[in-house]
């Protein structure tokens, strides 16, 4: 398995997974991340962003799922993004190994909190969240939530 900075090649298929995990689950609502319209161009949308990044994973030179993190609107915060993978590839550390990375870049970049919003029935990533140290928290973080639709957030110190 192999973690490394999105790229321009990547775009279409990094957005077909993560339209697919999201629809899998039944969350392609409005004000959910399936209708963000960055996802036809993410490489270029994290690498216009100031303390903001993107990685993809590949098991076999296969693409299997990404994570980013970038700013917040709460001061001092990043939020995780867009931690999706296919299938085949959950309950094989790799959600652990993105996120582990992206927080451990976002106290590089200076942030104290790192920030997530999510859906409810994703269990797996939920304990995950959980198990690495975030907090649930009962409504989203600040005023302005990325995703209207979202039904679980949680928050770190780091």
């Amino acid at each position: 398995m192999k973690i490394r900075p999105i790229e321009k090649k990547d775009n279409a298929q990094i957005k077909k997974i993560i339209q697919a995990a999201i629809r899998e689950y039944g969350n392609d609502l409005p004000d959910s991340p399936y209708y963000d319209e960055v996802l036809d161009h993410l490489a270029e949308h994290y690498a216009q962003q100031d303390k903001a990044k993107y990685w993809v994973a590949e098991v076999d030179g296969d693409l299997v799922g990404g994570a980013g993190l970038g700013p917040f609107s709460y001061p001092n915060t990043a939020e995780f993004q867009k931690l999706y993978l296919t299938p085949a590839a959950r309950g094989h550390h790799i959600g652990h190994q993105l996120e582990t990375l992206a927080e451990k870049t976002a106290k590089e970049y200076g942030y104290e909190k790192f920030y997530i919003e999510t859906f409810l029935n994703y269990t797996s990533a939920r304990g995950l969240y959980t198990h690495v140290g975030f907090t649930q928290l009962d409504k989203p973080l600040g005023d302005k939530p990325a995703h209207k639709a979202c039904t679980a957030w949680y928050v770190k110190d780091i």
